[in-house]
């Protein structure tokens, strides 16, 4: 009999840690999570210094400096976010080696669904863009890269747009 009450208490221990795990591993709404460009891919975090992407759910995603200026624009119903950044990579020659990359301001980024174009978005000053999308798959930019937008959810999209080779 006693083993019954013992066993109870050890199922009940285990869901209870369970659910703290699982509400541990997500962030809580209404928080902002953080991403910046590595040169190939966006990573979780801001930079020491330099621009990130602020993404949060059923927000229109910001790219900023600070946080300080961080306000929330709902998506509207039925819309997910696609945020990116367009950019040249650069590699180092014969005589030094080198990597990295450089951000293409100003450069128009078109965004199809099938063949049919919907919408161009034109990158800032610092080479990133973000925009509000109807939930769907969609091609963006020359390359076609393929992109898929669920409501309320923001996708993040490096764009390589060039390579270069410096000596």
């Amino acid at each position: 009999m006693r083993v019954f009450p013992s066993l109870l208490l050890l199922a009940l221990s285990v869901m209870l840690f369970s659910f703290d795990a699982s509400a541990l591993a997500r962030r809580p709404a209404g928080q902002w999570a953080y991403f910046h460009f590595e040169g190939g891919q966006f990573v979780p975090g801001k930079p020491e210094a330099g621009i990130f992407v602020a993404v949060q759910d059923g927000v229109v995603p910001m790219v900023e400096t600070s946080e300080v200026k961080l306000m929330a624009k709902k998506l509207p119903v039925g819309t997910g976010a696609l945020a990116g950044i367009c950019y040249v990579q650069s590699y180092g020659g014969k005589l030094k080696p080198a990597g990295g990359y450089h951000p293409v301001p100003m450069q128009e980024v078109q965004i199809s669904t099938g063949d049919r174009p919907i919408l161009t978005v034109q990158t800032d000053g610092n080479g990133f863009f973000a925009t509000a999308l109807p939930t769907g798959i969609y091609r963006v930019g020359k390359q076609g890269v393929e992109v898929k937008i669920e409501s309320g959810t923001t996708r993040l999209l490096p764009l390589r747009v060039g390579k270069r080779m410096v000596d």
